[in-house]
């Protein structure tokens, strides 16, 4: 028994790096940072302050401690109010201090001892509220002892002694102060509850050092296990330099859970570290209330038809929306320098979620990138720490992003990893990416090593456990993309890094653990930029990728927008190999933008075949800025008016061609100017009649009259037939039509540039 106990402090010794005992501290004065030989003799001149810089042997002895003993001589009739402080500049820059209590005694030999602890008494924060914690003594940019008084004086110090007592942690972990911060919960919305630890944990983003979590028992009595996740509490400060987020008292541990029916719960709470495991049996009990008439439900797969999206009750989901990536986007200022552009922060998506639902978009892509929302990169860039120490401050304002996302009803596919932090060559990061061993504390020699090395898939793997313990709850996360562009990685510029084997097993293992954890089984994908000519099979055919996003940049052709059409064309015939979902969520331009006149042509000639073609939802335009500065949110109006009670899922329902034709005195010509694409079942269509060159500036917008569209495949009986203007997705034509045989030749509306077409079955012909 002894000796299995030894084994088990041994472990947490080597696991929280603390050992009992006293380390003595190095000490400088001055401006020489160079330790000197205790005791250590500096002159004193009053009023005003000495300074003593402490040094520790290891960074991490400051972690283990839990006292600072300072023996400290001060001179015969030095001032009465005299006194000592300590401080800590932490990683972060901010400051901690403890003054001293009472005065320095006079001619005396004072013996001052400030506690280390996590939570000790007497540490101010002066300038911000951030607690005296654990994490704080991570890595410190100075600690010191300062001696002061306000009375004049010259005389000498004597700094005798300096050390740093240390103790291991003992016992295991306890649970303490679980209370739910939710108060009034329902089904379908967010149940959030918190608790203590002890603080002790150098990582708590690290599952082997200290693993937290809950069961929870269901009405039905079955059982789901979410991950816990460490919290810092934050506040943000809005004035006219900005908001920044602050920092707000100390850490906590939180779970966070949607209840999916009404009933009764309990939770049941876990800890478990190196000294052992705690269990509290039903810590909380809640029950759900029925949930609101609008709650937001999970994104699924359809059942009825692979090919597009519906929501867990079995309602169709048709992602309508455009990307906001992130905040701001930096080349706006390069491709668009005539508007003049303050630096937003995640603020900006008050704006652009409001916007976007007043539109009826309801879904949008952001990233966890480095500059905005992300969580893991290289220490000392933007308040970063490198591999596995989450930024909790962009975590507490993805928060906020979720909050809004979930107040506008907008979805949110939620892109983990992009091309550029894993590239030496496109929009090249890698060289500041924490795992690569030229950063601090990297090991990776290759980028592609990330896709393959068994630590880096690690660190992946705990990135996503937080990711899906703090954020998984929320209904209004339509999905996880492992990376988007993901075959603009690595060091070479073939734009088939998507095609290794080690890439797309790395996409299959994150797929495959994502699934594993998330109780309520959010999509999953992986992304490839360019076009559809580039994508991968056996990607695209991995059962653990949910649908194939992709690029559809006009590369090829800039100067000819129109090109667009056939993207679109070309992605929904693409998606038919895989019998899932294919999604445009990139495209405007080529992939360095165009002129705005093109990029708009672009985008209306997107939304508009899109809609038309069996895509799982309509392209998602790159340019948000664009969008928002230039009031293009009406178009995606238009196109929800189009597609209100239209249910796309149909697997009869094909792309069809669908012919055109002029009446015998109409002009001949208007054949060479326009076309038409439709998607068709046999009951039902819908269609778009687009020129083959959209007019530009200063350009009549050409006309079409006396055309007929000519449909094939329809179950013979009276079709209703409704045009749609498309800049406003107005009805402005409703007719009936009757088929010939299978056909349905139906007669077009005078229009100028392009229109939109829905067709139903009415009444069929009864067979005898």
């Amino acid at each position: 028994m002894r000796k299995t106990l030894f084994s088990v402090w041994l472990s947490a010794a080597a696991l929280f790096g603390a050992r009992a005992g006293q380390v003595p501290l190095g000490v400088s004065a001055g401006s020489d940072k160079a330790a000197k030989p205790l005791p250590l003799s500096v002159p004193l001149t009053f009023p005003g302050e000495c300074n003593f810089d402490l040094h520790a042997p290891h960074a991490s002895d400051w972690l283990d401690g839990a006292t600072l003993r300072l023996t400290v001589v001060w001179p015969q009739d030095a001032p009465v109010y005299s006194g000592g402080l300590v401080w800590l500049k932490d990683r972060d820059d901010y400051w901690h201090q403890y003054l001293t209590p009472g005065h320095l005694q006079a001619g005396a030999t004072n013996t001052l001892s400030i506690p280390f602890q996590s939570g000790a008494p007497g540490w101010e924060t002066p300038g911000h509220s951030l607690a005296w914690h654990h994490r704080v003594l991570i890595n410190p940019q100075s600690v010191g002892f300062r001696v002061f008084a306000d009375a004049a004086f010259t005389g000498m110090c004597v700094l005798v002694s300096a050390t740093l007592e240390t103790c291991p942690p003992a016992g295991v972990p306890v649970i303490s102060k679980i209370r739910p911060v939710t108060r009034a919960v329902r089904a379908l919305a967010l149940y959030e509850a918190r608790f203590d630890l002890p603080d002790r944990y150098a990582n708590p983003f690290d599952p082997t050092q200290i693993d937290a979590g809950a069961t929870i028992v269901t009405p039905s009595g079955a059982t789901n296990t979410v991950c816990a996740f460490y919290y810092q509490p934050h506040y943000r400060l809005e004035d006219e330099l900005g908001a920044p987020v602050e920092p707000d008292g100390p850490p906590e541990w939180r779970i966070r859970y949607c209840p999916r029916v009404p009933g009764d719960y309990a939770v049941t709470l876990y800890a478990r570290d190196a000294l052992g495991t705690t269990t509290v049996t039903n810590a909380l009990r809640f029950t759900a209330a029925p949930p609101a008439a609008d709650a937001l439900r999970f994104v699924r797969v359809s059942n009825r038809d692979r090919r597009y999206f519906e929501l867990d009750d079995g309602s169709l989901f048709y992602p309508i929306g455009h990307n906001v990536r992130s905040a701001t986007d930096a080349r706006m200022d390069d491709k668009f320098p005539w508007v003049f552009r303050k630096a937003e922060g995640s603020t900006a998506y008050r704006r652009y979620f409001s916007r976007m639902q007043e539109a009826g978009e309801n879904w949008a892509e952001v990233w966890m990138s480095a500059w905005s929302l992300g969580l893991e990169w290289t220490e000392g860039i933007g308040g970063y720490h490198g591999a596995n120490d989450f930024h909790m401050g962009n975590a507490w304002e993805l928060d906020r992003v979720v909050d809004l996302a979930l107040q506008h009803r907008i979805y949110l596919n939620l892109v983990l990893n992009y091309h550029g932090r894993i590239s030496t060559w496109s929009d090249a990061e890698w060289h500041l990416h924490p795992y690569n061993q030229k950063t601090p504390g990297g090991w990776l020699a290759m980028p592609l090593e990330f896709f393959s090395d068994a630590r880096a898939i690690e660190m992946q793997k705990r990135f996503c456990r937080y990711t899906q313990a703090r954020w998984g709850w929320a209904p209004v996360i339509f999905g996880y993309e492992l990376c988007s562009e993901l075959n603009l990685t690595g060091h070479e510029t073939h734009h088939k890094t998507h095609f290794e084997p080690a890439v797309v097993e790395w996409c299959r293992l994150l797929g495959s653990y994502l699934k594993a954890i998330d109780p309520y089984g959010h999509l999953v994908s992986a992304h490839v930029s360019n076009d559809y000519t580039l994508l991968n099979p056996k990607l695209c055919n991995l059962p653990e990728m949910d649908f194939n996003p992709l690029d559809a940049y006009n590369n090829r052709s800039p100067e000819h927008p129109e090109r667009m059409i056939a993207l679109t064309v070309g992605t929904a015939d693409a998606g038919l190999d895989y019998n899932k979902p294919i999604l445009i969520t990139e495209f405007g331009g080529s992939a360095m933008a165009s002129s705005l006149e093109k990029l708009m042509i672009e985008q209306h000639a997107a939304l508009w075949s899109g809609a038309c073609l069996p895509l799982a939802g309509v392209p998602m335009f790159w340019w948000w800025q664009v969008v928002d500065e230039n009031n293009l949110y009406p178009r995606y109006t238009a196109i929800r008016k189009f597609m209100e009670n239209v249910d796309p899922r149909d697997p009869a329902a094909k792309r069809r061609p669908a012919e055109l034709a002029v009446a015998e005195n109409g002009d001949k010509a208007l054949l060479q100017k326009f076309e038409a694409l439709c998607t068709a079942s046999p009951e039902k269509a819908r269609g778009y009649i687009y020129p083959l060159r959209y007019a530009r500036a200063g350009e009549e917008a050409p006309e079409a009259d006396r055309l007929t569209v000519t449909i094939d495949g329809f179950t013979p009986g009276l079709f209703r037939v409704e045009f749609f203007e498309t800049e406003t997705g107005k009805s402005v034509r409703r007719f009936d039509v009757r088929t010939k045989e299978n056909l349905l030749a139906i007669p077009v509306p005078r229009f100028r540039s392009d229109c939109a077409f829905k067709v139903n079955l009415l009444t069929p012909v009864s067979k005898r």
